[in-house]
């Protein structure tokens, strides 16, 4: 039987988030696509099982040392595994680098990260590492106007992580422009947060849509990132997008001072009805990161690293311009 006509396999391995919604967008003819729960012990034996048979292990997160997951790995001798590096495992991972542990199998194995400064980040480790994009966005069929009112959105994933995303940033700013609403979205059920009269603070919501509808500027002015799928969202709405991270059609504001410079800049645009929708942010995700586009870059990098004897990484991504 050709192997074109039998199923390539892959097990998904990672955070859970992210492995339960990825294979919804990589759905294909020939492919199957597995996650097993590593919180749920009854899935424990079942993901030993696939991992024996899968053609590749694609672990969403990145570390150098070895867990159960790449100890089980290593011990049936798999050759196609890509370790994806995604954001904050970079910065556990330099703690176990500073102190020397870095395991030499992991070391050998593909590393893939999902953003141009997470690679560096990786590289930096002394692992060899490609940005190779994996995130995905629904655009809307048609830009949504700019709003008639003026108003700053940023996400929070959880109170708990205000200096991590940088938002007291954005409160600073926020008492700096008392007539400007702020919005933020995301907080966990139970938490809360209180910032300036002028911030309100929304829980998780199902889908950011009607936020983007209805703001002009999303910022995100976080210490440490990887790709955003709530940055290029906002970019995909045609929204202006600040970001502490230079990207296509975003303008870096990582601290209160650009930001508020920033800000200020576009609601003077706003004031004077000429702010207009961010085309070059909207083309560029409408061009490079819809899930077919997505799925057609991914799936072509994993066959290849599949149907390779020396599991080689195949084609490659330079800067955030994904070229085949």
């Amino acid at each position: 039987m050709a192997r074109d006509d039998i199923n390539l396999r892959v097990l998904l391995h990672g955070l859970v988030y992210f492995c339960r919604k990825f294979p919804g967008i990589l759905s294909s003819p020939g492919w199957e696509f597995r996650h097993y729960d590593p919180n749920q012990f009854s899935e424990l034996l079942p993901a030993a099982v696939y991992l024996q048979r899968c053609d590749l292990a694609y672990s969403w997160g990145g570390r150098l040392t070895l867990g159960k997951f790449l100890s089980a790995a290593r011990a049936l001798q798999k050759k196609n595994l890509i370790m994806f590096w995604c954001g904050s495992d970079t910065l556990a991972a330099h703690k176990d680098y500073e102190a020397g542990r870095i395991d030499p199998w992991i070391a050998e194995k593909i590393h893939w990260a999902g953003s141009p400064w997470l690679a560096e980040e990786v590289r930096a480790m002394g692992l060899q590492c490609e940005y190779v994009p994996t995130t995905w966005v629904d655009v809307p069929e048609t830009l949504p106007p700019m709003p008639a009112k003026f108003s700053v959105l940023a996400h929070l994933s959880s109170a708990a992580r205000v200096e991590l995303y940088g938002i007291d940033h954005l409160f600073e700013v926020a008492k700096r422009m008392p007539g400007v609403e702020f919005n933020v979205v995301g907080i966990l059920p139970g938490e809360f947060l209180r910032g300036p009269d002028n911030v309100k603070v929304h829980g998780r919501v199902p889908s950011m849509n009607p936020f983007f509808r209805e703001t002009s500027v999303f910022w995100r002015p976080a210490r440490h990132d990887g790709l955003s799928f709530v940055a290029l969202e906002a970019l995909g709405h045609g929204r202006h997008v600040l970001w502490s991270y230079p990207f296509t059609g975003v303008t870096v504001a990582r601290d209160a001072l650009s930001g508020y410079a920033e800000i200020q800049r576009l609601h003077d645009l706003h004031l004077q009805g000429k702010l207009q929708i961010n085309r070059i942010g909207a083309d560029y995700i409408a061009s490079n990161f819809t899930p077919a586009r997505i799925r057609q870059n991914v799936l072509l990098r994993w066959k290849q690293v599949i149907e390779s004897q020396a599991g080689a990484a195949g084609a490659r991504y330079c800067g955030d311009q994904p070229t085949i």
